[in-house]
């Protein structure tokens, strides 16, 4: 008996040992940052050696770089009036957003103020007309029906 449990226990290792290695193995996440940083240092050398050949083709070629000093003043002239329109729609846009707040949002606020003022009436009023007498009427039968109990539980004292 023992050795068939033995045997069943064995066949049952063997069977999770195969299923694990059926599994695929997760891959290992050191690779994965080492491949990143390599891949960011070679972006940074090589974005550094167009940047060094750049200055130093302007260095040696003056007349291109003046050219280019002027396409350059021209394109930030023009990019400062593009966003100066931007910001001319933009503050449009926010007084519209004020007008609206104001025109539209108010008027549903103080709708919502006049309903909770009707609800507070209400609950007043309820509480007033119909809580009340119903606790009065309530004490008094409760008061009622605690006399016919002990008038029932006790009874007349006979005369001795």
């Amino acid at each position: 008996m023992e050795e068939h449990e033995t045997t069943g226990t064995n066949a049952a290792k063997q069977d999770l040992e195969a299923t694990a290695d059926a599994l695929p193995l997760p891959a290992p996440e050191t690779g994965r940052n080492t491949r990143r940083t390599v891949a960011v240092v070679l972006i940074a050398i090589v974005v550094l050696a167009i940047l060094i050949a750049a200055f130093y083709g302007l260095a040696s070629h003056p007349l291109a770089a003046a050219v280019l000093r002027d396409i350059a003043i021209i394109v930030l002239a023009l990019v400062t009036i593009v966003v100066g329109v931007f910001l001319a729609i933009l503050i449009f846009q926010l007084q519209s957003l004020i007008v609206l707040l104001r025109d539209e949002i108010r008027p549903i606020l103080e709708s919502a103020n006049e309903t909770a003022n009707t609800v507070r009436g209400t609950t007043t009023f309820v509480s007033e007309a119909v809580v009340s007498p119903m606790i009065s009427v309530a004490s008094y039968v409760a008061a009622v029906r605690q006399t016919i109990r002990t008038l029932k539980t006790n009874p007349s004292p006979k005369n001795k």
